[in-house]
Parts: structure tokens; sequence; C-alpha cells
């Protein structure tokens, strides 16, 4: 079983497409940590167990479910929670929008508001299968989110090396060559991009887990990247291509998928 642990601001949404046009929908289950304990949502689950499971889900399937394999995208964590804040005050769906407009939190007050434990480690959290949004992490979290990664996933995918990712992971499990657009693209200005020292003080201090998190991850993928030789040559290739062709195949292989067509 495939479990994509989907972290917010990673690039997900984008990987939570390129994921679902490589398997039948009624192959795939969505589900999030919100949903309740996994044993009962498996217990619900009619039919064959899924292949896939996708969504805004800590790890700790592999706990009741042999053979799990876990996927992941990570960002650099100063660029995450800049684009987290744009993202949630600037969508009155999101459910931190409300919150941040009546308290008028700026991005720093935002971090180390409390409100939400995504904002403070929050990819240790989820890879170290933390679900108590208001538990405090430390050491011990990052350790365990270290050894899950080493132990069950087989690609960590960075946002910020995303086609080289795609291409590791496709090779490993036999994918179609893995078309995409990016999903969700925050726009905001270059000057929001880049904070005041105040803010990405405040950013690196309530996060500073994830940043141990994302070097150690970064070292990882370039093990990773290096046994294959020709991985830059086949990124620049399939860019290419992609830029050419990508949205046309990725819109046809949605309809596909809507359609319910193997």
């Amino acid at each position: 079983m495939l479990v994509f642990v989907h972290i917010p601001k990673t690039a997900g949404t984008t990987l939570h497409k390129v994921i679902s046009h490589q398997y039948r929908p009624k192959d795939i289950l969505i589900r999030h940590d919100s949903d309740g304990p996994i044993s009962e949502t498996l217990a619900s689950w009619m039919g064959d167990p899924p292949k896939v499971v996708m969504g805004h889900y800590s790890v700790g399937l592999h706990q009741y479910v042999p053979g799990v394999r876990y996927i992941t995208c990570l960002r650099e964590p100063v660029a995450r929670l800049i684009s987290h804040y744009h993202y949630a005050s600037g969508f009155p769906g999101h459910y931190l929008y409300d919150t941040i407009h009546r308290d008028k939190l700026d991005l720093a007050g935002y971090v180390s508001s409390g409100i939400a434990g995504e904002l403070s480690n929050g990819m240790t959290r989820m890879l170290a299968g933390v679900q108590d949004c208001q538990a405090s992490v430390g050491g011990e979290a990052l350790a365990l989110a270290k050894r899950h990664i080493e132990e069950y996933f087989d690609v960590a995918i960075l946002n910020e090396r995303f086609d080289e990712g795609l291409l590791l992971l496709g090779q490993q499990l036999g994918w179609a060559t893995p078309y995409y657009f990016r999903r969700k693209v925050g726009h905001y200005s270059a000057a929001a991009a880049n904070p005041d020292a105040r803010t990405r003080q405040a950013i690196l201090e309530f996060n500073a887990l994830d940043v141990d998190l994302y070097e150690w991850a970064k070292e990882r993928f370039d093990r990773q990247a290096s046994v294959d030789p020709a991985l830059a040559r086949r990124t620049q290739r399939f860019q290419s291509l992609n830029r050419h062709w990508g949205k046309a195949v990725f819109l046809a292989r949605e309809l596909r998928s809507r359609l319910n067509i193997s």
C-alpha cells in the first residue's frame, strides 16, 4: 500500500493529482487526520484494501497494515510558512482565515500564535506521527520522523527539486510519465516572500526541528539522486516535454479519472 502524507504548502496538491492519475479511482482512499481512527476508516472500506491512501494524514498506517510505503514532499520551512500564511489569510474557506483577520495577525504573530500545530514544526509532527496538534515536540519527535523516512519512505521529494523527485519516484513505482501543472500556487509580492529579520527569526524559532529535518532530507535526497547519473539529463528532457505537453496530458488524465475510465 502506498501512502501519500500531504504536508500543507509543500506542492502537495500538485503531487496528489500526479499520484491520482497513476491509479484507478476505486483503488484510492482519501483520508485526513480529522476523519478519525484509521482502523475505523479501513473497516468501513468496501471490497479489496485500497492500493493508495492520500491526504493530510500523519505517519502511522504502517502500524496497522504490513508493507506500507510512504511518500511525501518537504519544503524549506521559511518558504513553507510564508506560503501557508498568505494562503490561509487570503482564502475565506481556510479554517484559520477568521482567526487571522479577527486577531490582525501578521506573519510573525501567526507563526508564534499557537493556534495550529502545523505552524510549529508541522513537517516533523506529521512525519513522526504526532496527531495532537497542541502537543509539544522535541528531539525525540525529530529522531522518529527521520527514522520513519529511512525505514518506510522510498522518496521524500523536495519542493525545490520537485521534478527530480517525481522522476525518481516514478521510476521506482513504474509510473507513466508524471506530467503535471502546478496547483494552488501562491501569489504574493516579492517583498512578502522576503520577510524582515524579526519575522524570519520567529519562523526559525518555532520551526527549528523542521529546519533540521529539511537539511537532513536534502542530504538524503542528494545521495539518492547521485545513484542515477542520468537523472539531470532525464530531468531536463522531462521539463521540456512537460512545458509543451504537460497541461494537455494532465487534463486528459484528469477527465479519464473523473469519468472513472480504467
